[in-house]
């Protein structure tokens, strides 16, 4: 079930070398700031772009 006040969707060019600008406001939704990494999840042809910080922390909590 998908609500779409919970869907932000945007686009952005992909550059000459592979390069993608993030939005402000998808930087804004996953609190990425300057300097940040973000975690790339590859999933049956489908691409997810996360706050790297934030994924190490849910992972390592869901070990515990």
């Amino acid at each position: 079930r998908c609500f779409m006040a919970e869907v932000f969707i945007d686009n952005a060019k992909v550059m000459a070398k592979g390069q993608v600008t993030i939005p402000k406001k998808i930087r804004d939704i996953l609190e990425i700031e300057n300097g940040d990494y973000v975690t790339f999840i590859v999933d049956e042809g489908k691409i997810q772009i996360v706050n790297s910080k934030t994924f190490i922390e849910d992972n390592i909590q869901s070990r515990k």
